[in-house]
C-alpha cells in the first residue's frame, strides 16, 4: 500500500469494507484522540472553588466523513450504503495497528449536488478507547515441549515444567486493559485462581478442575465479565462458581506479576494469559 490510512469496517453481520485512498475513497475520521473527561465537583460553605470528587468517562460519537472516486465511485457508495443499515454494529480497524467496537449511531446521508458520491455517518464506541491489534500474551506452568532425538525412554522427561509460581506481562498501554486467561490442568485442581503478586487481587473458582476441562476467563463484546468451562466440546456458563472475593479483572499499565494457586494440585495448573494494550487516544500517520 502506498498510504497509511486504511481504515478497515467490520460489521457483525459479516460485512467489510475497507476505506483510505489506497481504495479511491478517502475519508475523514473524529475524532481519534480528546476524551471528554466527567467530573464530579463539591462545594463547601464559604469554599473558594470547587473540590473534584470523582471523574468518568463515557462512550465517544466519532463523524466518518467518505467521499468515493473512480469509474465504480458510484457502485462503492451503494454497496456502503447497503452494508450500514440502522442497528449495525461492528468493529472498527484503524490503520491496520488499532480496533475498537462500535454501533452505528448515524446511517450514511448522501449530500447531493457534488461531483462525487459523498456521504457522513456518526459511529458511537460505548468505551471511547482504542486497543492494540498486536495481543501481549504468557503461560504459566505446564510444560514445554522439547522432545529430542536419541530418546532415553526411561526417563519419560519429554518436556521442561514451566514455572507457574510467577510471571510478568508487561502492559505497554496506558491505561488498565481487561484480559483473556485460559486454564487447563494435568491431575485435578481444587479451587484453581489467578492471582497479582503486587496487589494480592485474585479471581479464583469455587470447582475442582478436571483434565478433561477447560475454563475461560474473558469480556464479552459488550464488555462483561464471562467465565465458562468446556467439557467434551459442551460448553457452560459458571459465573455463579466465581469467588465473591474476586477483583482482579484488568491488568494495570507496566508490570503485572502473576501467580497460578490452588487449594490443592496448583503444580498441576497451567494458564494462558493474553490482553491487548489500550490507548485513550492515537495520531494519525502521515501519509
Amino acid at each position: 500500500m502506498l498510504f497509511k490510512d486504511h481504515l478497515k469496517v467490520v460489521t457483525d453481520a459479516g460485512a467489510v469494507l475497507h476505506l483510505g485512498w489506497d481504495y479511491d475513497a478517502p475519508y475523514f475520521l473524529d475524532p481519534l484522540n480528546g476524551i471528554d473527561v466527567d467530573l464530579k465537583t463539591a462545594q463547601g460553605v464559604n469554599q473558594v472553588g470547587d473540590t473534584v470528587e470523582g471523574q468518568s468517562v463515557s462512550g465517544v460519537s466519532r463523524t466518518l466523513d467518505v467521499v468515493f472516486w473512480g469509474a465504480y465511485a458510484l457502485d462503492n457508495a451503494r454497496d456502503f450504503s447497503k452494508k450500514l443499515p440502522y442497528f449495525t454494529k461492528g468493529t472498527l480497524y484503524f490503520g491496520d495497528h488499532y480496533f475498537t467496537r462500535f454501533v452505528l449511531q448515524k446511517t450514511p446521508y448522501f449530500s447531493s449536488y457534488t461531483p462525487q458520491p459523498r456521504c457522513s455517518l456518526m459511529l458511537y464506541s460505548e468505551k471511547p478507547f482504542w486497543y492494540d491489534l498486536n495481543a501481549v500474551s504468557s503461560v504459566l506452568g505446564g510444560y514445554e515441549k522439547a522432545f529430542r532425538f536419541p530418546v532415553c525412554y526411561d526417563s519419560h522427561i519429554y518436556g521442561i515444567k514451566r514455572d507457574g509460581t510467577a510471571a510478568v506481562l508487561r502492559n505497554e498501554g496506558s491505561l488498565p486493559v481487561p484480559f483473556t486467561a485460559t486454564l487447563r490442568c494435568d491431575m485435578p485442581v481444587t479451587h484453581p485462581k489467578v492471582v497479582d503478586l503486587q496487589t494480592g487481587a485474585f479471581i479464583g473458582f469455587g470447582l475442582t478442575l478436571q483434565p478433561d476441562e477447560t475454563l475461560e476467563i474473558y469480556r464479552s463484546t459488550s464488555d462483561r465479565l464471562a467465565c465458562t468451562l468446556t467439557r467434551a466440546g459442551v460448553t457452560e456458563n459458571i459465573f455463579s462458581k466465581l469467588d465473591e472475593d474476586s477483583t482482579l479483572t484488568e491488568l494495570q499499565p507496566g508490570d503485572n506479576m502473576l501467580s497460578m494457586q490452588a487449594e490443592n494440585g496448583s503444580g498441576y495448573l497451567q494458564a494462558s494469559v493474553s490482553f491487548y494494550p489500550m490507548e485513550a487516544g492515537i495520531l494519525p500517520e502521515p501519509l
